[in-house]
Order: structure tokens, then C-alpha cells, then sequence
């Protein structure tokens, strides 16, 4: 999705700011080596540097939505870091997260889009609960479950990338949950892309070190005769039970 914005001078005056800071810290050998990754426009700044450019910004809806559609990798990153600001303030509108994940195109772009934002998000319902680790969980089955898409790859691994960091960061993770996601991850384990079936092991990898006996369960019931993405797939949650993380 491309989108047209009509000229406003106070983005203008942040989004060149931002460029400053960007041109500032660039390393053209890291730019280099990420040339592949598909932005119109890299500085190779290092992820840190961008958090902390980013702490240099308002809370501005439009800037942000700027930044994220300039398909340039520093300020889409920087908009991933400044998300959470804009869009906590209201209750959580799914179709904007599913706008805003419309245009994520590699795995670098997936992990941040969940580290920075959607793992973080909050939101608080009716009776003053705090239901941010369900909400997130729900918004990465929305985004597994988006098959029609032309970036599906990316957002099915999004919303395992986030699953998975949900996993490590929130006590309060309803394992339950994945029940609902099964009949996609038993999908998934036999997808040939090395996009979805990467993001899959990691989650369950993750997985493996909470819940055990349910991965031990899980991987038994994988047929390996079909294919090298759930061998890979078994391989790396068997090593995680039998090993743990070396």
C-alpha cells in the first residue's frame, strides 16, 4: 500500500530533523550490507542510536505515519519506537495496526514492528483491567490470519515474532490461547518459506523452555517425510527440549 500526503510544514520540519540525526550517525558499510533488504533509503544507523533519536520526538500521529510510509529504514524504525506513544492514547484500533503492518517487507522491519510496538501495546477496558498481553495476542492471530494479502509471509512471521517475544516478556501469557492458532501452526510447520517457518520455530523454540511436555506432544505429531521446513522445524524444538539454550 502507497499512500499520498498532503504537504504539512510541521512534518516537513521533523522529518528533515530526523534525517539530520540519521545522516549524523550514518555507516555506510552497514548501509551497504543492507542494501537487499529492500528500502528506498538506508543510513545504516544501528538499531540503539534510532531509540535514542527517537526519545528527540513528539507524539505526532501524522509525522509518524510519514515516517513508516517513507520506506526509508531509520524513519520507519524510529515510527516503530514512536507507535506506542500515538496509539495508546486511545483504545486499540485493529484496522490501523493491520494498515500499519500492510507495509512491513522484511524480517528486520517484523521484529521491530513487535518489539518496539506491538508487544508494548496497552489498553485498558471497561472495568479498568489492563488486557495488553491479551490484546497483543489477539492482534498476532489477526495478523497470522491474514493469508490474502501480498505481504502474508511477513505478517504470519510478525505474528509469531510477537507471540514469541509476548512469551519472554509477559508473565501473564495465556497459553490457552495458542489453542486457537493451532490449526495455522500445524499449516505453517510445511511452508516452504524460510520467512514463516523461521518466525514459527522461534516462537515454539520459546516455547519449548514454558511448556515442555505440550512441545514434546506437538512435535510428535509432525510428519517429517513432508518436506525440509518441518524437519527444521522438529530439529529445532527437540534440540530446545533436550539441551535448553546452550
Amino acid at each position: 500500500m502507497n499512500k499520498v500526503f498532503p504537504y504539512n510544514e510541521e512534518v516537513e520540519t521533523l522529518l528533515n530533523k530526523a534525517k539530520k540525526y540519521f545522516h549524523l550517525s550514518m555507516n555506510g558499510i552497514a548501509a551497504e550490507k543492507m542494501a537487499s533488504l529492500g528500502y528506498k533509503l538506508n543510513y545504516g544507523v544501528p538499531i540503539m542510536r534510532i531509540k535514542e533519536i527517537s526519545a528527540e520526538f513528539p507524539s505526532n500521529p501524522l509525522f509518524v505515519e510519514h515516517a513508516w510510509w517513507s520506506g526509508c529504514r531509520e524513519l520507519m524504525i524510529l515510527a516503530s519506537f514512536l507507535l506506542e506513544k500515538d496509539m495508546n492514547k486511545n483504545d486499540l484500533q485493529k484496522d490501523k495496526i493491520e494498515e500499519f503492518a500492510s507495509q512491513l517487507f522484511n524480517i528486520e522491519l517484523c521484529e521491530q514492528f513487535s518489539k518496539n510496538f506491538l508487544s508494548k501495546i496497552s489498553y485498558i477496558d471497561n472495568q479498568g483491567n489492563d488486557r495488553s498481553c491479551q490484546k497483543s495476542q489477539e492482534v498476532s492471530k489477526l495478523l497470522i490470519s491474514r493469508r490474502e494479502q501480498s505481504n502474508s509471509k511477513y505478517l504470519i512471521a510478525t505474528g509469531y515474532i510477537n507471540l514469541a517475544n509476548l512469551l519472554l516478556t509477559k508473565a501473564e501469557y495465556d497459553s490457552q490461547f495458542d489453542e486457537s492458532i493451532q490449526p495455522y501452526i500445524l499449516k505453517d510447520a510445511y511452508d516452504n518459506s524460510y520467512v514463516i517457518y523461521n518466525s514459527l520455530s522461534s516462537f515454539l523454540r520459546i516455547k519449548a523452555r514454558k511448556y515442555p511436555k505440550e512441545m514434546e506432544q506437538f512435535i510428535q505429531q509432525l510428519d517429517l517425510s513432508k518436506g525440509s521446513s518441518v524437519r527444521y522445524i522438529f530439529e529445532e524444538v527437540n534440540t530446545e527440549l533436550k539441551y535448553g539454550t546452550i
